[in-house]
């Protein structure tokens, strides 16, 4: 048996995604995560991401960087949250749906928010970092991280020794992409204007989507007939 696991891994190498989120699930990006009303849609959102990733043929997805939203990001969509307790809880909700679809959860050390990584310890999410430098791996040594770094060139070889087997059937991933695009809806004030996309906006609502159902959701809201259950996540 394990010896067939050998030739197994060697045949057949770890297939790592770096993909952004809102590339398979359309429109939901790290920054809808880090405004949604219920944080724990979160890990449906994981769940749905890691079944369309098995289903591809991957062994494990970089989450996202350990940092924090900021107005001079080049993409704010892909960011969580200014807060890193937020940013924290949402990645490893995320991380734990990846890891019931079968997909090992990798988190992206590129950039390094001490918080974050201190908010993910007091989680247990230590699921594995990959870093550039060695410079950064001592840097979670101090920072008391207990879960495994690895360089860039490292990563493909753990991930070999640990792939998942199992994989889940029968998500509903539309009925997840819908719940999280309503439930992130942000009301900023009462003008009825509807923005798309636009972090940093100061007035009407914020919506991640121009999907026909979700601007009818949006304009329920602006009418009075809906809520908007979203949290602003600057």
């Amino acid at each position: 048996m394990l010896l067939f696991l050998i030739i197994f891994q060697t045949l057949f190498p770890a297939n790592i995604a770096k993909i952004p989120l809102n590339e398979m699930l359309k429109d939901v990006s790290l920054l809808c995560l880090g405004s949604l009303g219920d944080l724990t849609l979160s890990y449906d959102a994981g769940l749905a991401a890691g079944y369309l990733l098995k289903k591809q043929g991957y062994d494990a997805y970089v989450v996202g960087a350990l940092d924090t939203l900021s107005k001079d990001d080049k993409d704010p969509l892909n960011r969580v949250n200014v807060s890193a307790f937020i940013t924290a809880h949402v990645y490893s909700l995320f991380a734990r749906g990846l890891a019931t679809a079968g997909v090992i959860p990798i988190f992206d050390g590129t950039i390094l928010d001490k918080e974050v990584v201190v908010s993910l310890n007091t989680r247990d999410a230590t699921y594995p970092i990959v870093v550039d430098s060695e410079v950064k791996k001592g840097l979670l040594s101090e920072l008391g991280y207990k879960g495994s770094v690895f360089l860039n060139d490292e990563i493909g070889k753990y991930i070999d020794s640990i792939k998942l087997s199992w994989k889940i059937t029968n998500v509903d991933v539309e009925d997840i992409r819908k719940k999280l695009l309503k439930n992130s809806i942000v009301k900023l004030s009462d003008e009825k204007e509807i923005h798309i996309n636009e972090p940093f906006i100061e007035s009407g609502l914020l919506v991640f989507s121009d999907d026909q159902e979700i601007l009818r959701f949006a304009k329920d809201i602006l009418d009075g007939y809906e809520n908007a259950l979203g949290r602003r996540p600057w």
